[in-house]
């Protein structure tokens, strides 16, 4: 009976012992794979002195904190968007067709309009009212699920869209509301107001 449980308490140890290995095997690899990775740069930093080596590491605690400075929102990539945007308008005469195209389904067009003014009202309720006039900056606490029911919408409004337009612009259609979303985005981006932090 005793030599019975001596063996089982034998093979629980190899069986634990592998178990560890394994984990040692696994531990090993990746630290092989994040020394290829960056071992140089832990080779030099290990190479510098305590002070120096604190004192790199405040400043990289001061620029984290400091974050960068925001972008300007003139560049090339804003230019892109709102020249696409322009072209679309007007080498498909966009907008008068959808006002006077027999093809375009009123109903989906309709609905996918009013979706996407309600995702617009909560945006303009979260940036304008909270951030500029109540001086709110955390969303999530203010109204949790704000941002959720805005995405929700824009979803659904974009697809009513994307139905409403297909039988006017076929397969382009996602291509061009898309570049008219960017367009959009960027342009409101420019406004002075919303570029202040």
């Amino acid at each position: 009976m005793s030599s019975t449980t001596e063996n089982l308490v034998e093979e629980k140890d190899k069986v634990v012992s592998s178990e560890e290995n394994e984990y040692q095997l696994r531990r090993r690899r990746i630290a092989e794979v994040f020394s290829k990775a960056y071992g140089a740069e832990f080779e030099a930093l290990s190479q510098l002195p305590p002070e120096e080596l604190e004192k790199q590491i405040e400043e990289i605690r001061k620029r984290q904190e400091e974050g960068t400075p925001p972008q300007s929102p003139f560049n090339l990539h804003t230019l892109f968007w709102i020249l696409a945007t322009i072209g679309i308008c007007y080498f498909t005469d966009f907008l008068p067709s959808i006002q006077h195209n027999q093809d375009v389904k009123r109903a989906w067009l309709y609905a996918g309009l009013g979706f996407i003014g309600i995702n617009v009202i909560i945006g303009f309720y979260l940036v304008v009212i909270c951030s500029f006039i109540r001086k709110i900056n955390d969303w999530e606490e203010h109204a949790p699920t704000a941002i959720p029911i805005a995405t929700a919408f824009f979803m659904m409004g974009a697809l009513c869209v994307n139905v409403a337009l297909w039988p006017v612009y076929g397969l382009l259609t996602p291509v061009f509301l898309f570049t008219l979303f960017m367009g959009f985005i960027v342009s409101i981006a420019m406004i002075p107001i919303f570029s202040l932090s």
